[in-house]
């Protein structure tokens, strides 16, 4: 009987034994990945302009944004319309610098324009990358057991 006692204290050690590896194997490991993870999240912070908002005033925002953008792309697509065609030559030096004025005038109004969708775009797409990488990292203790676990 003290035998079997011996027998099972033994295995029992064994199985502890494995368990402690186990978990020393997982600490470590778990910790690396959470080392690592927490560099990339820091060399990105440089580039989050929007890190401190609140993420329900970023969805604001970026709603915002995205209607502003509906709208200056349709100045944009009227201003290409406005575009004046030269017709030529119109007889006299007043008339063609009447219209090269006009020409330049509806240039630089489809140059603004552009230059509007353009800037908007890239305020939509920064707010979109925020949101994104809140929704990959999470927060709070999600964000740091994401830490730990992604790899």
């Amino acid at each position: 009987m003290a035998h079997r006692t011996h027998a099972a204290r033994n295995q029992a050690g064994r199985a502890t034994g494995g368990l402690i590896v186990l978990l020393l194997v997982l600490t470590v490991g778990g910790g690396a990945n959470y080392y690592r993870n927490l560099q990339i999240e820091k060399a990105t912070e440089s580039s989050r302009p929007y890190q401190s908002y609140a993420t329900h005033d970023l969805e604001s925002l970026r709603a915002a944004y995205a209607s502003e953008l509906a709208s200056v792309r349709a100045s944009f697509d009227s201003a290409k319309r406005r575009r004046a065609r030269p017709s030529g030559d119109v007889g006299s030096i007043a008339g063609n610098v009447e219209q090269f004025q006009k020409t330049t005038r509806a240039s630089s109004a489809i140059r603004d324009a552009a230059a509007n969708v353009a800037q908007s775009e890239e305020r939509v797409a920064e707010l979109d990358r925020e949101l994104a990488l809140r929704e990959q990292l999470g927060a709070g203790w999600a964000r740091h057991m994401k830490l730990l676990t992604t790899i």
